[in-house]
């Protein structure tokens, strides 16, 4: 039940709490983020819930709970398919938790809508990276988009492959970005054509790298 105004209220300059800041300073209007919560943006299970791709970066697991038990799943497993979770009937969603990335990582969230304000997400791309002592080699790699293949968010992992192990600079970034381009298996809708998603997300990409990388850098 915690609203997306619990979260803009919290001040935390933490890797996490930054992401979430990028996240939350593009959901809404104040009066939606006052109603609404974490739990329904991520039950919603659609490509235009922002906090899924965030949380799907964060290798965030789901809480769900009965009268009897209760169990814990990755995010990844619980969305299913477009509004529809693997919550079962007389289930809810208690708890979404992740672990405290360190001190070496940077996040970044993107997102393009038709407007500036009240944005439904046509793309949209979160980063999470986590680099060495000496903040040059990539250690970790997890990015995620509202949509890749399908109709809900997903992480891209062959981005992800291509990051690990590199140097963090601009060519290691246009190579992710090409690779994305492999990666990308998206179809035209009522809000966008697949054309300009393609090619929106790959600009996203760079920005949420490179901001990633002078997030690193600026540490």
């Amino acid at each position: 039940m915690t609203t997306i105004a619990d979260l803009e209220a919290q001040e935390d300059d933490s890797a996490w709490g930054r992401l979430l800041a990028d996240a939350v300073g593009k959901f809404g209007s104040p009066n939606i983020r006052t109603v609404a919560t974490i739990g329904g943006n991520v039950c919603a299970a659609s490509s235009s819930e922002d906090l899924i791709p965030v949380f799907l970066v964060l290798d965030a697991k789901v809480k769900l709970i009965r009268r009897t038990e209760a169990r814990e799943i990755p995010l990844q497993e619980f969305l299913v398919a477009k509004r529809k979770t693997a919550l079962h009937a007389d289930e809810i969603l208690a708890e979404v938790s992740f672990s405290e990335p360190s001190a070496r990582t940077a996040c970044s969230f993107q997102k393009l809508g038709m407007r500036n304000t009240l944005i439904i997400a046509l793309v949209s791309v979160a980063v999470f990276l986590e680099t060495d002592d000496a903040r040059s080699t990539i250690l970790q790699a997890r990015i995620a988009l509202n949509r890749l293949k399908g109709k809900i968010p997903q992480r891209a992992e062959r981005v992800e492959m291509e990051l690990i192990g590199r140097r963090f600079d601009e060519g290691t970034i246009k190579s992710a970005v090409d690779r994305l381009g492999d990666e990308l298996a998206l179809t035209s809708y009522f809000r966008v054509s697949a054309e300009y998603s393609e090619e929106a997300v790959k600009v996203l990409l760079r920005r949420a790298l490179s901001d990633c990388r002078q997030r690193i850098l600026g540490k």
